[in-house]
């Protein structure tokens, strides 16, 4: 008996190999994962725009799954939320859902917040401060979420968005920083309100936190969006760099936003990750 008990002892004390596992919640579904080792900090990965008949969860899946050797390399915590439909989903009329940090139970970008809250005490830093990406859609929740948390931020990578929030209070959010007032109505019929009001200054601070990863040959024209230049997902990707670094300078702070074009790539989230990564972790 007593060999049998030092035999279980010793099978509980092996590591278990770390699996990508599906949290579901009222609020939101998530996916997480968590290396073998400790691991020191937190990655978020926003997915892109569902495709049609595709589900969230498979999407999510599909995004996490892609960086877990990254997670093992440089020792991260992965979360993926996600951002189905009923819940987070494009509203139309360019108020597009979790993109624009929307939520019909809880804003995307709380969410996120209190995903990483739950999660800082599984790393070594205990840090709340996290790397963030996204691709396409999910780059637009990357760059909205940046210069409306900078605080929140390590190092953020938008990864090939087609629309942007410009520092620039003459345009309304999520397009600019000016103040937006709006009832939104979901999917089923239920009804929010947001009010929203956005900080230059945090859009200066958010300028030393990010950067743009974008294929040379992401060259579909681009609807026209309030406060955006440019036809191209890289030629606005410039343009909002430029913004974002001179309003950094009118605060007295040093914009860093760098646009990193990809050559022989097109708009492919499994094509640029590796590029992301480099960006993020380097090496």
């Amino acid at each position: 008996m007593r060999k049998f008990l030092i035999f279980i002892l010793l099978c509980l004390s092996l590591p278990v190999n770390a699996d990508v596992i599906h949290e579901m919640d009222r609020e939101g579904d998530h996916f997480v994962y968590v290396p073998d080792e400790t691991p020191k900090h937190i990655l978020v990965i926003s997915h892109g725009m569902l495709s049609k008949g595709e589900a969230a969860s498979d999407v999510a899946n599909r995004y996490i799954s892609r960086w877990v050797k990254y997670a093992e390399k440089y020792e991260l915590l992965l979360i993926a939320p996600v951002f189905d439909t009923p819940r987070f989903g494009n509203l139309g009329g360019g108020y597009g859902g979790y993109r624009n940090l929307f939520g019909k139970y809880i804003a995307a970008d709380e969410f996120v917040n209190k995903l990483v809250n739950r999660y800082s005490v599984r790393t070594t830093s205990g840090s709340k401060r996290f790397y963030l990406y996204g691709h396409s859609a999910g780059g637009q929740f990357v760059n909205r979420y940046v210069v409306t948390h900078p605080d929140n931020i390590i190092h953020a990578v938008v990864s090939a968005a087609g629309r942007y929030s410009y520092p620039t209070k003459s345009s309304k959010w999520p397009y600019g920083a000016g103040n937006l007032f709006k009832a939104i109505t979901w999917k089923d019929g239920s009804r929010s309100r947001v009010a929203i009001t956005r900080s230059l200054r945090n859009y200066a601070l958010a300028a030393g936190k990010v950067s743009i990863v974008i294929g040379s040959e992401d060259t579909k024209r681009q609807p026209k969006r309030p406060a955006h230049s440019g036809n191209t997902r890289i030629e606005i990707a410039n343009s909002w760099a430029r913004e974002m670094n001179r309003n950094s300078k009118r605060y007295g702070l040093e914009g860093a936003v760098n646009v990193n074009v990809i050559k022989g790539i097109g708009h492919s989230s499994s094509a640029l990750t590796p590029y992301c990564a480099n960006v993020l972790f380097g090496g």
